[in-house]
């Protein structure tokens, strides 16, 4: 029990106001699902913020247009429908890569890299 209790609390610190934004390296990330790289060109705007509001209900945006998303199979699946859905199949453009663990370790990043991460704060 106790050792669920001091996994949980790591978790949940990251979560704490005034913890930074871990450096983004790569070789360090941690994946709990899948990881997935999420890329797209949409040519109408409206369809376009649907797209990156679908993809930022999932992941975290790393550039523009592409997204990281550790999502289960169960979620991935949710949102390429969601996707599929959205776009243009005539006008539009849609990619996801799937990343391995041990890909990830792989990885190479140049320059400085921050990877955007989703933050829960409590107000009182």
């Amino acid at each position: 029990m106790r050792n669920w209790i001091d996994e949980t609390a790591k978790d949940l610190a990251f979560y704490l106001p005034g913890n930074g934004v871990p450096p983004g390296i790569p070789a360090e990330r941690s994946v709990k699902n899948m990881l997935r790289l999420i890329a797209y060109d949409i040519a109408e705007p409206k369809r376009l913020r649907q797209v990156a509001k679908a993809c930022e209900d999932y992941g975290v945006r790393i550039e523009k247009s592409v997204f990281e998303c550790d999502l289960s199979e169960n979620d991935y699946a949710e949102l390429w429908g969601q996707l599929l859905n959205l776009i243009d199949e005539s006008e539009d453009s849609l990619i996801a890569y799937r990343v391995c663990k041990s890909c990830i370790r792989e990885t190479q990043s140049a320059g400085v890299i921050e990877r955007p991460c989703k933050r829960l704060y409590y107000l009182f």
